[in-house]
């Protein structure tokens, strides 16, 4: 990593804020197509920072603990490039920041536009404004003390999900810890809610609660969008997700990309409502036995699966920066072909949630005899097997290998095996203990 004076580009270059899983797939969307991308990292850690679909990496502050010095780091980056580069956000502290220091940066680069976002990061404001226009969302309350909790909870219908009204509230500095590495939770009674009041008020006050709707990981559905400066939807494919870690509330880690034409209007609606411009994904959770989609929160910029789009056509990365440069976008649309499976596919969570699963189901068998818990164990593997061979059918993405580019591969191969020994390590510690 560090600081070098490109060659001219054929097109304005883009830089990527963070290197992860949605970095990772806007390089590679982009690759081939005359634009330079670079990285922008403050984690030397992260496997993609060795990825050879980076034009190189550029050594940057953390926006979520130091925003005044990333714009100063991104104004004096500046002079290296000639034309003003395309920022695209990763993750809601990016959007954030760009939210905030969009006029200082606006002379110096191409950002995109964000003014809805205030709204669409703002979950009871966007359920608000969902059901005055007509688009269905979970009943939803919000308590910022005690004494509003204790008067909401009599009304509430349990189980409840309770979740941050901010995503980013919970994962400020320290916060996601004190939370227990939770973006929501289900809650069965009241009692439970108030001890996981008292855990979370500390990290903030202010919590949301929405009515649970019931169903699997794989009843949740998204709905991947590029609207232009007019307002229009350009470009779109849609989603579900096969399997999330943690189950019901985690980050999805295995996602197939299927037609799901109910929820294309109600994306569209919703976003010009909002007049938003740019990519987002919107997701939603259909209730199987009232056959309705349930708005459940938007993201207003890349997020972990959006390269799975390139398997069916749609490139919502290039549509993004041909409008951001000046160019009319590409108008494209999904093409699924019967038969076909497209997958994105996240290989450490998928293993670990896979893992998480045979254990449960060993443990299950803890006091049996030896010979049920070898019968038990040899159905956790079969289990285990099929599961994964499930997953993995189809044409995939994985979120970092990568036939042309196999560095981070091999690096988050070297991490997930350290991550295993260790874990095995300490569990051997505490059973001789």
């Amino acid at each position: 990593m560090g600081d070098t004076i490109p060659k001219v580009n054929v097109h304005p270059a883009v830089f990527v804020m963070n290197t992860y899983y949605s970095g990772l797939g806007i390089a590679r969307s982009l690759y081939g197509r005359g634009v330079d991308v670079y990285g922008l990292s403050f984690d030397s850690s992260s496997p993609g920072t060795h990825s050879r679909f980076f034009r190189a990496i550029y050594d940057v502050p953390n926006g979520r603990d130091q925003p005044e010095a990333l714009c100063r780091r991104l104004l004096e980056i500046r002079q290296y490039h000639r034309e003003a580069p395309v920022i695209f956000a990763t993750r809601d502290f990016d959007v954030l920041f760009l939210h905030e220091y969009r006029d200082r940066l606006i002379p110096h680069y191409r950002v995109p536009e964000n003014s809805a976002v205030p709204i669409l990061m703002d979950k009871m404001e966007l359920a608000r404004l969902a059901n005055a226009h007509g688009i269905r969302t979970p009943p939803t309350v919000v308590c910022s003390s005690t004494r509003e909790l204790e008067a909401q909870i009599p009304r509430l219908p349990f189980p409840v999900v309770v979740k941050p009204r901010f995503a980013y509230q919970w994962r400020v500095k320290g916060a996601w810890q004190v939370v227990g590495a939770r973006k929501a939770f289900l809650v069965d009674d009241a009692d439970q809610l108030r001890r996981e009041y008292q855990q979370l008020s500390p990290v903030s006050p202010e919590i949301l609660i929405q009515e649970y709707i019931s169903g699997e990981d794989s009843d949740i559905v998204v709905c991947a969008v590029y609207m232009n400066g007019g307002y229009d939807l350009v470009s779109y494919f849609t989603a579900k997700k096969l399997r999330q870690s943690p189950p019901l509330f985690g980050t999805g880690c295995a996602v197939e990309a299927t037609d799901v034409p109910a929820i294309v209007p109600i994306t569209r609606s919703l976003l010009q409502v909002c007049r938003y411009t740019g990519l987002a994904e919107v997701e939603f959770k259909h209730h199987a036995s009232s056959q309705t989609f349930y708005l459940i929160e938007v993201n207003p910029r890349h997020w972990d699966q959006h390269e799975l789009g390139t398997l069916t056509g749609v490139n919502l990365s290039w549509v993004a920066y041909q409008e951001m440069i000046g160019w009319s976008p590409t108008r494209q649309v999904p093409i699924y072909k019967a038969g076909t499976q497209y997958k994105w596919i996240a290989e450490p969570e998928l293993l670990w949630l896979l893992l998480r699963s045979a254990y449960i189901r060993l443990r299950a068998t803890a006091d049996t005899s030896l010979r049920s818990r070898l019968a038990s164990g040899l159905r956790a593997v079969r289990t285990g097997l099929a599961e994964a061979g499930y997953i993995l059918k189809g044409q995939k993405v994985l979120a970092t290998f990568h036939r042309r580019d196999p560095i981070p591969g091999v690096l988050l191969c070297l991490r997930v095996l350290r991550e295993l020994c260790l874990k095995a390590l300490g569990r051997a510690v505490g059973i001789r203990e």
